[in-house]
């Protein structure tokens, strides 16, 4: 009698524990967001995108320099030798002297004041790669959240797992006492008694696979959080399984704003259309305010020379024309233009095939939910089965055989039931992830 009564106390705290786990929605989000932050800080992949953005940033200010003037400024010293003078047919030679030390000093600036929009379109290019690098990062920060997502469920899954069993293990050597208790009495062979040794050894087997598993994937944690900080498991852990979620249009719609891929289209495209007006504006004039200043000396357009410095300086406008653009660009902005179409193709593309893997992992959720509520079902039924198998062995009306297949049969409900369970967690992150939002 004290043997079924501890059975049935034990039987009470699993089925209390499974309860209390399906009762704490909010524990895993805390959790999963933490797990989350840390990744951002410490995650080696995320952390190297930096560098790439930080590169973009500088290629803007590279690109919005060239709205700065030029600027130049040079120097020379210079030996002159003396003149000669000849007539045209090389008679009457005459010696001119020049004098012989030269210097010439110029400062020449320039500041570009149209330019087809080369400039403009260049820091825009600029921008958008930086864009893109972000975009880029966004995608990765997400890579690596459902990554620890995935892992983090599964972590889970494994201890639940490894309490099932060891909640099993604890009932077997319930079950081994109380037959060997019956044995003593003659009431059962050492055949019963083995058979049950036999289950608890398999399942302490179990066990230890679960438990070398757990390892891997804490190593595997560890990795993806770029840190060796130790992570909490409750057991108690629960996950939102809720039975009803958003309709598929809602998931749809999400996609379709927060979809890493699909805002790189959009940057593509513009990005095509900003090498389309780059290359338009090489059949466009240049025009620019040009400013010189010249100091040189001796002034040798006299002779004889001149033994003085003589300084000029101007300020104007200046405009520039490539005529061959005419002939040679056509080819580049027709180009242009294909990229930029191709690129518009390529966004409707990608939302086709975005609306597909919405599509999929919606469905992949209510699967999960449905096989959710078959094992909870087939778990109750185990567990029946299971109590009165216990009840009519305690009454002699059993087997050793039935018991063992009838605590089989429920180990093994129990465990598609966490299985099941968290699958339902996972096919929602992996939801939000095809959906941008994780």
């Amino acid at each position: 009698m004290k043997q079924t009564l501890k059975l049935c106390c034990l039987t009470m705290s699993l089925a209390t524990w499974m309860n209390y786990v399906c009762a704490q929605p909010q524990a895993l989000q805390d959790s999963m967001a933490e797990l989350f932050s840390i990744a951002d800080e410490h995650n080696t992949s995320i952390n190297s995108h930096s560098t790439a953005l930080l590169r973009a940033q500088q290629e803007i200010d590279a690109a919005k320099a060239a709205r700065l003037p030029d600027v130049s400024a040079s120097l020379s010293f210079s030996y002159l030798g003396n003149g000669q003078i000849w007539d045209r047919d090389f008679t009457n030679y005459i010696k001119a002297p020049i004098p012989h030390w030269g210097n010439s000093l110029s400062v020449e600036a320039s500041q570009v004041v149209y330019s087809g929009g080369a400039l403009s379109s260049g820091i825009r290019l600029a921008e958008l790669g930086k864009e893109m690098e972000q975009l880029g990062d966004d995608g990765n920060r997400k890579t690596v959240h459902m990554q620890l997502a995935a892992l983090y469920l599964t972590r889970h899954s494994l201890y639940n797992r490894l309490e099932v069993v060891k909640s099993n293990i604890a009932l077997a050597d319930t079950l081994i006492n109380r037959t060997q208790n019956r044995y003593d009495e003659g009431v059962v062979l050492k055949n019963d008694i083995t058979r049950y040794e036999l289950m608890r050894e398999q399942m302490r087997l179990q066990a230890t696979v679960v438990e070398d598993q757990i390892k891997v994937v804490d190593r595997q944690m560890k990795t993806a959080l770029g840190t060796d900080r130790d992570i909490r498991v409750l057991p108690s852990q629960a996950f939102d399984i809720a039975d009803k979620i958003p309709s598929e249009d809602y998931w749809q719609n999400m996609a379709l704003t927060e979809s890493t891929d699909l805002s790189k289209t959009m940057t593509a495209i513009e990005m095509n259309r900003q090498k389309e007006r780059l290359a338009r504006s090489a059949s466009l004039p240049k025009v620019a305010v040009v400013a010189q200043d010249h100091l040189n000396g001796p002034i040798t357009i006299d002779i004889p020379a001149i033994d003085k410095n003589f300084n000029y300086w101007f300020v104007g406008v200046g405009i520039s024309y490539d005529i061959s653009s005419l002939y040679k660009n056509k080819k580049k902005v027709l180009a242009a233009q294909t990229a930029t179409k191709y690129a518009e193709e390529q966004r409707t593309v990608a939302k086709e095939n975005i609306g597909d893997a919405v599509h999929a992992a919606y469905v992949a959720v209510l699967t999960a939910q449905s096989e959710l509520r078959t094992r909870t079902k087939s778990m109750e039924l185990a567990q029946q089965n299971y109590d009165v198998i216990a009840n009519r062995y305690n009454n002699g009306l059993a087997l050793v055989t039935d018991m063992t297949d009838a605590a089989n049969v429920r180990l093994d409900a129990e465990l598609q039931h966490v299985d099941a369970k968290i699958g339902v967690a996972l096919a929602l992150y992996k939801l939000k992830y095809v959906c941008g939002n994780i």
